[in-house]
Protein backbone atom coordinates (compact mmCIF):
# COMPACT_ATOMS: atom_id res chain seq x y z
CA UNK A 1 0.00 0.00 0.00
CA UNK A 2 2.87 2.37 0.93
CA UNK A 3 4.69 1.63 -2.35
CA UNK A 4 1.54 2.37 -4.29
CA UNK A 5 1.22 5.73 -2.49
CA UNK A 6 4.80 6.72 -3.36
CA UNK A 7 4.29 5.60 -6.99
CA UNK A 8 1.21 7.81 -7.35
CA UNK A 9 2.99 10.74 -5.71
CA UNK A 10 5.99 10.39 -8.04
CA UNK A 11 3.69 10.24 -11.07
CA UNK A 12 1.90 13.42 -10.02
CA UNK A 13 5.21 15.22 -9.49
CA UNK A 14 6.44 14.24 -12.97
CA UNK A 15 3.16 15.37 -14.56
CA UNK A 16 3.33 18.72 -12.73
CA UNK A 17 6.81 19.26 -14.18
CA UNK A 18 5.83 18.23 -17.70
CA UNK A 19 2.67 20.36 -17.99
CA UNK A 20 4.53 23.73 -18.05
CA UNK A 21 6.91 22.29 -20.68
CA UNK A 22 3.92 21.21 -22.78
CA UNK A 23 2.54 24.76 -22.61
CA UNK A 24 5.92 26.24 -23.61
CA UNK A 25 6.26 23.86 -26.56
CA UNK A 26 2.69 24.64 -27.69
CA UNK A 27 3.41 28.38 -27.60
CA UNK A 28 6.69 28.05 -29.47
CA UNK A 29 5.02 25.89 -32.12
CA UNK A 30 2.62 28.66 -33.17
CA UNK A 31 3.19 29.27 -36.85
CA UNK A 32 3.52 32.66 -38.50
CA UNK A 33 2.17 33.48 -41.96
CA UNK A 34 2.59 36.69 -43.91
CA UNK A 35 -0.11 36.99 -46.56
CA UNK A 36 0.59 39.55 -49.28
CA UNK A 37 -2.63 40.71 -50.90
CA UNK A 38 -2.65 42.47 -54.25
CA UNK A 39 -6.18 43.44 -53.24
CA UNK A 40 -7.85 43.00 -49.87
CA UNK A 41 -11.53 43.34 -49.11
CA UNK A 42 -12.14 45.32 -45.90
CA UNK A 43 -15.62 44.24 -44.80
CA UNK A 44 -15.96 46.91 -42.09
CA UNK A 45 -15.24 49.74 -44.51
CA UNK A 46 -16.89 47.81 -47.35
CA UNK A 47 -14.11 48.61 -49.78
CA UNK A 48 -11.20 47.03 -51.62
CA UNK A 49 -7.70 48.07 -50.56
CA UNK A 50 -4.55 47.68 -52.64
CA UNK A 51 -1.30 45.97 -51.62
CA UNK A 52 -2.02 45.04 -48.02
CA UNK A 53 -0.19 42.55 -45.82
CA UNK A 54 -1.68 40.30 -43.14
CA UNK A 55 0.44 38.76 -40.39
CA UNK A 56 -1.05 35.64 -38.82
CA UNK A 57 0.20 34.08 -35.60
CA UNK A 58 -1.32 30.75 -34.64
CA UNK A 59 -5.08 31.09 -35.06
CA UNK A 60 -5.17 34.89 -34.85
CA UNK A 61 -4.61 37.81 -37.20
CA UNK A 62 -1.81 39.70 -35.49
CA UNK A 63 -1.42 42.75 -37.76
CA UNK A 64 -2.76 44.25 -40.98
CA UNK A 65 -0.78 46.90 -42.81
CA UNK A 66 1.38 47.92 -45.74
CA UNK A 67 4.90 46.66 -44.95
CA UNK A 68 4.98 44.49 -41.88
CA UNK A 69 7.99 43.20 -39.96
CA UNK A 70 7.95 39.43 -39.59
CA UNK A 71 9.60 37.05 -37.12
CA UNK A 72 12.22 34.58 -38.40
CA UNK A 73 10.68 31.49 -39.95
CA UNK A 74 7.52 33.23 -41.13
CA UNK A 75 5.91 31.53 -44.14
CA UNK A 76 5.21 34.09 -46.86
CA UNK A 77 2.17 33.57 -49.10
CA UNK A 78 2.26 36.01 -52.02
CA UNK A 79 -1.08 36.71 -53.68
CA UNK A 80 -0.15 39.81 -55.60
CA UNK A 81 -2.53 38.92 -58.44
CA UNK A 82 -5.46 37.89 -56.26
CA UNK A 83 -8.18 39.21 -53.94
CA UNK A 84 -7.98 38.33 -50.25
CA UNK A 85 -11.21 38.34 -48.25
CA UNK A 86 -12.41 37.21 -44.85
CA UNK A 87 -13.47 33.56 -44.93
CA UNK A 88 -16.93 33.33 -46.48
CA UNK A 89 -20.00 32.40 -44.44
CA UNK A 90 -23.10 30.50 -45.57
CA UNK A 91 -25.76 31.43 -43.03
CA UNK A 92 -28.37 28.95 -44.28
CA UNK A 93 -27.05 25.46 -44.93
CA UNK A 94 -28.36 21.89 -44.54
CA UNK A 95 -25.27 19.71 -44.30
CA UNK A 96 -27.21 16.57 -43.33
CA UNK A 97 -29.90 16.86 -46.00
CA UNK A 98 -30.03 16.04 -49.69
CA UNK A 99 -33.03 16.06 -52.00
CA UNK A 100 -32.98 14.86 -55.58
CA UNK A 101 -34.43 17.23 -58.14
CA UNK A 102 -37.48 14.97 -58.56
CA UNK A 103 -37.77 13.72 -54.96
CA UNK A 104 -39.96 15.02 -52.18
CA UNK A 105 -38.60 16.40 -48.93
CA UNK A 106 -39.32 13.23 -46.95
CA UNK A 107 -37.25 10.92 -49.13
CA UNK A 108 -33.86 11.48 -47.48
CA UNK A 109 -35.02 10.81 -43.95
CA UNK A 110 -37.06 7.76 -44.92
CA UNK A 111 -34.57 6.09 -47.27
CA UNK A 112 -31.19 6.97 -45.74
CA UNK A 113 -29.85 6.02 -42.31
CA UNK A 114 -28.37 8.53 -39.86
CA UNK A 115 -24.95 6.96 -40.51
CA UNK A 116 -25.30 7.55 -44.25
CA UNK A 117 -26.29 11.15 -43.72
CA UNK A 118 -23.39 11.86 -41.35
CA UNK A 119 -20.81 10.22 -43.62
CA UNK A 120 -22.17 12.15 -46.58
CA UNK A 121 -21.88 15.36 -44.57
CA UNK A 122 -18.13 14.76 -44.22
CA UNK A 123 -17.73 15.29 -47.95
CA UNK A 124 -20.06 18.29 -47.97
CA UNK A 125 -18.06 19.89 -45.14
CA UNK A 126 -14.80 19.54 -47.05
CA UNK A 127 -16.38 20.96 -50.21
CA UNK A 128 -17.43 24.06 -48.26
CA UNK A 129 -13.83 24.65 -47.18
CA UNK A 130 -12.56 24.14 -50.71
CA UNK A 131 -15.06 26.72 -51.96
CA UNK A 132 -13.84 29.41 -49.55
CA UNK A 133 -16.35 29.02 -46.70
CA UNK A 134 -14.80 28.93 -43.23
CA UNK A 135 -18.12 29.12 -41.32
CA UNK A 136 -21.65 27.92 -41.93
CA UNK A 137 -24.90 28.12 -40.00
CA UNK A 138 -26.78 24.82 -40.29
CA UNK A 139 -30.54 25.17 -39.92
CA UNK A 140 -32.16 21.81 -39.39
CA UNK A 141 -33.26 18.85 -41.51
CA UNK A 142 -30.62 16.95 -39.54
CA UNK A 143 -32.75 14.41 -37.67
CA UNK A 144 -32.40 14.72 -33.91
CA UNK A 145 -29.19 16.71 -33.40
CA UNK A 146 -26.98 15.03 -36.01
CA UNK A 147 -25.79 18.53 -36.86
CA UNK A 148 -24.36 18.82 -33.34
CA UNK A 149 -22.48 15.55 -33.82
CA UNK A 150 -20.93 16.82 -37.05
CA UNK A 151 -20.09 20.20 -35.50
CA UNK A 152 -18.41 18.53 -32.54
CA UNK A 153 -16.47 16.14 -34.79
CA UNK A 154 -15.09 19.05 -36.84
CA UNK A 155 -14.13 20.89 -33.66
CA UNK A 156 -12.31 17.78 -32.41
CA UNK A 157 -10.41 17.57 -35.67
CA UNK A 158 -11.92 14.25 -36.74
CA UNK A 159 -12.26 15.61 -40.29
CA UNK A 160 -11.91 19.02 -41.94
CA UNK A 161 -14.85 21.34 -42.31
CA UNK A 162 -16.06 24.88 -41.72
CA UNK A 163 -16.92 26.21 -38.30
CA UNK A 164 -20.55 25.25 -37.66
CA UNK A 165 -23.30 27.14 -35.85
CA UNK A 166 -26.22 24.72 -35.54
CA UNK A 167 -29.92 24.78 -34.72
CA UNK A 168 -30.85 21.16 -34.05
CA UNK A 169 -34.35 20.10 -35.20
CA UNK A 170 -36.57 22.91 -36.47
CA UNK A 171 -39.31 23.98 -34.05
CA UNK A 172 -42.63 24.11 -35.89
CA UNK A 173 -46.38 23.79 -35.64
CA UNK A 174 -47.84 20.31 -36.03
CA UNK A 175 -47.13 19.94 -39.75
CA UNK A 176 -43.52 21.04 -40.23
CA UNK A 177 -42.54 21.37 -43.86
CA UNK A 178 -43.49 17.86 -44.88
CA UNK A 179 -45.19 16.87 -48.08
CA UNK A 180 -45.51 13.94 -50.44
CA UNK A 181 -45.36 11.12 -47.89
CA UNK A 182 -47.88 8.44 -46.89
CA UNK A 183 -50.03 9.60 -43.99
CA UNK A 184 -49.06 6.54 -41.95
CA UNK A 185 -45.39 7.59 -42.15
CA UNK A 186 -46.00 11.15 -41.03
CA UNK A 187 -45.56 10.72 -37.28
CA UNK A 188 -42.53 8.49 -37.68
CA UNK A 189 -40.68 10.91 -39.96
CA UNK A 190 -41.79 14.14 -38.29
CA UNK A 191 -40.51 12.97 -34.91
CA UNK A 192 -37.09 12.41 -36.50
CA UNK A 193 -36.80 15.73 -38.31
CA UNK A 194 -38.74 18.30 -36.28
CA UNK A 195 -39.74 19.45 -32.84
CA UNK A 196 -43.46 19.95 -33.34
CA UNK A 197 -45.23 21.94 -30.66
CA UNK A 198 -48.76 22.94 -29.77
CA UNK A 199 -49.22 25.59 -27.13
CA UNK A 200 -47.03 28.02 -25.23
CA UNK A 201 -45.69 25.50 -22.70
CA UNK A 202 -44.57 23.03 -25.36
CA UNK A 203 -42.96 25.84 -27.34
CA UNK A 204 -40.91 27.12 -24.40
CA UNK A 205 -39.98 23.58 -23.35
CA UNK A 206 -38.68 22.78 -26.86
CA UNK A 207 -36.34 25.77 -26.69
CA UNK A 208 -34.97 24.69 -23.32
CA UNK A 209 -34.40 21.17 -24.65
CA UNK A 210 -32.53 22.48 -27.67
CA UNK A 211 -30.29 24.72 -25.59
CA UNK A 212 -29.63 21.93 -23.09
CA UNK A 213 -28.49 19.70 -25.97
CA UNK A 214 -26.03 22.38 -27.10
CA UNK A 215 -27.52 24.25 -30.07
CA UNK A 216 -26.22 27.69 -31.04
CA UNK A 217 -29.39 29.14 -32.59
CA UNK A 218 -33.11 28.39 -32.59
CA UNK A 219 -34.88 27.98 -35.93
CA UNK A 220 -38.65 28.08 -36.19
CA UNK A 221 -41.20 27.93 -39.00
CA UNK A 222 -43.40 31.01 -38.98
CA UNK A 223 -45.45 28.96 -41.41
CA UNK A 224 -45.01 25.30 -42.29
CA UNK A 225 -46.87 23.31 -44.88
CA UNK A 226 -50.20 24.85 -43.87
CA UNK A 227 -50.08 25.64 -40.17
CA UNK A 228 -48.56 28.65 -38.44
CA UNK A 229 -47.07 28.96 -35.01
CA UNK A 230 -49.31 31.35 -33.07
CA UNK A 231 -48.06 34.75 -31.97
CA UNK A 232 -48.13 33.55 -28.35
CA UNK A 233 -46.11 30.43 -29.21
CA UNK A 234 -43.50 32.46 -31.09
CA UNK A 235 -43.25 34.98 -28.27
CA UNK A 236 -42.68 32.13 -25.80
CA UNK A 237 -39.93 30.73 -28.05
CA UNK A 238 -38.18 34.07 -28.46
CA UNK A 239 -38.38 34.91 -24.76
CA UNK A 240 -37.05 31.50 -23.71
CA UNK A 241 -34.17 31.73 -26.19
CA UNK A 242 -33.25 35.33 -25.43
CA UNK A 243 -33.13 34.58 -21.71
CA UNK A 244 -30.24 32.26 -22.54
CA UNK A 245 -28.70 34.78 -25.03
CA UNK A 246 -29.56 32.58 -28.02
CA UNK A 247 -30.85 34.07 -31.29
CA UNK A 248 -34.03 32.99 -33.08
CA UNK A 249 -34.46 32.90 -36.85
CA UNK A 250 -37.71 32.14 -38.66
CA UNK A 251 -38.44 30.33 -41.89
CA UNK A 252 -40.99 32.47 -43.71
CA UNK A 253 -41.69 32.90 -47.40
CA UNK A 254 -45.02 34.74 -47.29
CA UNK A 255 -45.61 38.35 -46.41
CA UNK A 256 -48.89 37.82 -44.56
CA UNK A 257 -47.33 35.21 -42.28
CA UNK A 258 -44.21 37.15 -41.33
CA UNK A 259 -45.82 39.89 -39.27
CA UNK A 260 -46.41 37.67 -36.25
CA UNK A 261 -42.74 36.63 -36.29
CA UNK A 262 -41.69 40.27 -36.44
CA UNK A 263 -44.00 41.15 -33.54
CA UNK A 264 -42.69 38.15 -31.57
CA UNK A 265 -39.18 39.63 -31.76
CA UNK A 266 -37.26 37.18 -33.95
CA UNK A 267 -33.68 38.14 -34.80
CA UNK A 268 -33.75 36.98 -38.41
CA UNK A 269 -35.91 35.85 -41.30
CA UNK A 270 -35.09 33.16 -43.83
CA UNK A 271 -36.15 33.31 -47.51
CA UNK A 272 -38.57 36.25 -47.52
CA UNK A 273 -40.16 35.64 -50.92
CA UNK A 274 -42.93 38.10 -51.69
CA UNK A 275 -42.15 40.53 -48.88
CA UNK A 276 -43.68 43.94 -49.64
CA UNK A 277 -41.73 47.24 -49.45
CA UNK A 278 -43.53 48.17 -46.22
CA UNK A 279 -42.51 44.84 -44.65
CA UNK A 280 -38.91 45.41 -45.70
CA UNK A 281 -39.01 48.89 -44.14
CA UNK A 282 -40.28 47.39 -40.87
CA UNK A 283 -37.57 44.74 -40.90
CA UNK A 284 -34.90 47.39 -41.43
CA UNK A 285 -36.20 49.63 -38.64
CA UNK A 286 -36.29 46.74 -36.17
CA UNK A 287 -32.78 45.55 -37.03
CA UNK A 288 -33.94 42.13 -38.22
CA UNK A 289 -31.62 40.49 -40.72
CA UNK A 290 -32.89 38.83 -43.91
CA UNK A 291 -31.36 35.73 -45.51
CA UNK A 292 -32.52 35.56 -49.16
CA UNK A 293 -31.90 32.01 -50.42
CA UNK A 294 -32.50 32.67 -54.09
CA UNK A 295 -29.87 30.74 -56.05
CA UNK A 296 -29.01 32.32 -59.39
CA UNK A 297 -29.71 32.36 -63.10
CA UNK A 298 -26.31 30.77 -63.70
CA UNK A 299 -27.03 27.84 -61.38
CA UNK A 300 -30.41 27.18 -62.95
CA UNK A 301 -28.92 27.19 -66.44
CA UNK A 302 -25.98 25.02 -65.37
CA UNK A 303 -28.38 22.41 -64.02
CA UNK A 304 -30.56 22.42 -67.13
CA UNK A 305 -27.52 22.06 -69.38
CA UNK A 306 -26.29 19.15 -67.27
CA UNK A 307 -29.65 17.41 -67.64
CA UNK A 308 -29.79 18.16 -71.39
CA UNK A 309 -33.00 20.11 -70.90
CA UNK A 310 -33.73 22.89 -73.38
CA UNK A 311 -34.26 26.32 -71.84
CA UNK A 312 -34.86 29.95 -72.74
CA UNK A 313 -32.37 32.29 -71.11
CA UNK A 314 -34.70 35.27 -71.24
CA UNK A 315 -37.52 33.29 -69.66
CA UNK A 316 -35.29 32.22 -66.75
CA UNK A 317 -34.16 35.80 -66.20
CA UNK A 318 -37.77 36.93 -66.25
CA UNK A 319 -38.59 34.35 -63.55
CA UNK A 320 -35.73 35.62 -61.39
CA UNK A 321 -36.70 39.29 -61.75
CA UNK A 322 -39.08 39.38 -58.74
CA UNK A 323 -36.30 37.90 -56.58
CA UNK A 324 -33.76 40.40 -57.89
CA UNK A 325 -36.19 43.28 -57.35
CA UNK A 326 -36.68 42.16 -53.74
CA UNK A 327 -32.92 42.08 -53.12
CA UNK A 328 -32.55 45.61 -54.48
CA UNK A 329 -35.55 46.85 -52.51
CA UNK A 330 -34.21 45.30 -49.28
CA UNK A 331 -30.79 46.82 -49.87
CA UNK A 332 -32.31 50.24 -50.58
CA UNK A 333 -34.44 50.01 -47.42
CA UNK A 334 -31.34 49.36 -45.32
CA UNK A 335 -32.15 45.76 -44.44
CA UNK A 336 -29.19 43.76 -43.15
CA UNK A 337 -28.89 41.19 -45.94
CA UNK A 338 -27.07 37.99 -45.00
CA UNK A 339 -25.85 35.39 -47.51
CA UNK A 340 -27.46 31.97 -47.20
CA UNK A 341 -27.73 29.31 -49.87
CA UNK A 342 -30.32 26.80 -48.59
CA UNK A 343 -28.30 24.37 -50.73
CA UNK A 344 -29.75 20.89 -50.42
CA UNK A 345 -31.10 19.93 -53.86
CA UNK A 346 -28.67 17.61 -55.63
CA UNK A 347 -27.50 19.41 -58.77
CA UNK A 348 -24.50 17.06 -59.17
CA UNK A 349 -21.95 19.69 -58.18
CA UNK A 350 -19.97 20.07 -54.93
CA UNK A 351 -22.15 21.44 -52.14
CA UNK A 352 -19.78 24.30 -51.36
CA UNK A 353 -19.58 25.37 -54.98
CA UNK A 354 -23.36 25.25 -55.21
CA UNK A 355 -23.63 27.49 -52.15
CA UNK A 356 -21.63 30.21 -53.88
CA UNK A 357 -24.24 30.59 -56.60
CA UNK A 358 -26.50 32.39 -54.12
CA UNK A 359 -23.73 34.91 -53.54
CA UNK A 360 -23.26 35.38 -57.27
CA UNK A 361 -27.05 35.69 -57.53
CA UNK A 362 -26.95 38.82 -55.37
CA UNK A 363 -24.47 40.24 -57.88
CA UNK A 364 -26.85 39.34 -60.71
CA UNK A 365 -29.55 41.27 -58.81
CA UNK A 366 -27.49 44.45 -59.07
CA UNK A 367 -25.52 44.68 -55.82
CA UNK A 368 -21.89 45.77 -56.14
CA UNK A 369 -19.06 43.31 -55.57
CA UNK A 370 -18.31 44.96 -52.22
CA UNK A 371 -21.94 44.89 -51.08
CA UNK A 372 -22.24 41.22 -52.07
CA UNK A 373 -19.12 40.25 -50.14
CA UNK A 374 -20.39 42.10 -47.10
CA UNK A 375 -23.48 39.84 -47.00
CA UNK A 376 -21.20 36.78 -46.79
CA UNK A 377 -18.69 38.22 -44.31
CA UNK A 378 -19.45 41.13 -41.97
CA UNK A 379 -23.25 40.85 -42.10
CA UNK A 380 -23.11 37.08 -41.72
CA UNK A 381 -20.95 37.39 -38.60
CA UNK A 382 -23.80 39.32 -36.98
CA UNK A 383 -26.34 36.64 -37.85
CA UNK A 384 -24.04 33.96 -36.40
CA UNK A 385 -23.53 35.97 -33.21
CA UNK A 386 -19.80 36.24 -33.93
CA UNK A 387 -19.34 39.90 -34.79
CA UNK A 388 -15.73 40.96 -34.22
CA UNK A 389 -14.52 37.36 -34.36
CA UNK A 390 -15.09 36.29 -37.96
CA UNK A 391 -16.09 38.03 -41.18
CA UNK A 392 -13.34 40.68 -40.91
CA UNK A 393 -9.63 40.97 -41.54
CA UNK A 394 -8.32 42.99 -38.60
CA UNK A 395 -6.07 42.61 -35.58
CA UNK A 396 -7.07 40.11 -32.89
CA UNK A 397 -9.74 38.34 -34.94
CA UNK A 398 -9.83 34.70 -36.01
CA UNK A 399 -7.48 33.92 -38.88
CA UNK A 400 -10.22 32.93 -41.33
CA UNK A 401 -9.08 34.05 -44.78
CA UNK A 402 -10.00 33.15 -48.36
CA UNK A 403 -8.09 34.06 -51.52
CA UNK A 404 -9.63 34.32 -54.97
CA UNK A 405 -7.78 34.54 -58.25
CA UNK A 406 -7.88 37.88 -60.03
CA UNK A 407 -9.66 41.14 -59.31
CA UNK A 408 -13.06 40.58 -57.68
CA UNK A 409 -13.96 44.22 -58.14
CA UNK A 410 -13.62 43.99 -61.92
CA UNK A 411 -14.69 40.39 -62.59
CA UNK A 412 -16.59 39.26 -59.52
CA UNK A 413 -18.32 36.10 -60.69
CA UNK A 414 -15.25 34.67 -62.40
CA UNK A 415 -12.99 35.32 -59.41
CA UNK A 416 -15.55 33.97 -56.93
CA UNK A 417 -15.28 30.48 -58.42
CA UNK A 418 -11.46 30.46 -58.66
CA UNK A 419 -10.25 29.77 -55.12
CA UNK A 420 -6.50 29.89 -54.52
CA UNK A 421 -6.24 29.41 -50.76
CA UNK A 422 -8.45 28.93 -47.72
CA UNK A 423 -7.25 29.40 -44.14
CA UNK A 424 -9.38 28.57 -41.13
CA UNK A 425 -8.15 29.30 -37.60
CA UNK A 426 -4.68 29.94 -38.97
CA UNK A 427 -4.45 26.56 -40.70
CA UNK A 428 -4.19 26.38 -44.48
CA UNK A 429 -7.05 24.01 -45.33
CA UNK A 430 -6.93 24.33 -49.10
CA UNK A 431 -4.42 25.53 -51.69
CA UNK A 432 -4.74 25.53 -55.46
Amino acid sequence: MLNAFFTRSLTLCILSLLLPLKTIFAQSAEKYYLIKAGQMYDSEKNEFLKNKQILVKGNTILKVGDKLDTPPGTTVLDYGNATVTPGLVDAHSHLLFRQGATENAAYDGIMNSPETRVLRAVGYAKSYLNAGFTSIRDLGNSEQYLDLEVRNAIERGDFPGPRMVVSGPIISAMDGQLYGMPVKEFDKYSSKEYSMVSGVEEAAKAVKEHIARGVDVIKITAIGNRLVLTLEEMKAIVQAAHRERVKVTAHCERDWAVHAAIEAGVDGLEHGYGFTPSTLDTIAKRGIYLVPTDGSVDLRERYLKGENIAFNDQEIRKNFKPLHDRIKAAHKAGVLIVAGSDAYVDFHIPRGEMAKYTISGYFEAGLSAADVLKTATYNASIALGMKGQIGVIKENTMADISVFNGDMQKDFKKALFEVKMVMKNGVVEYQN
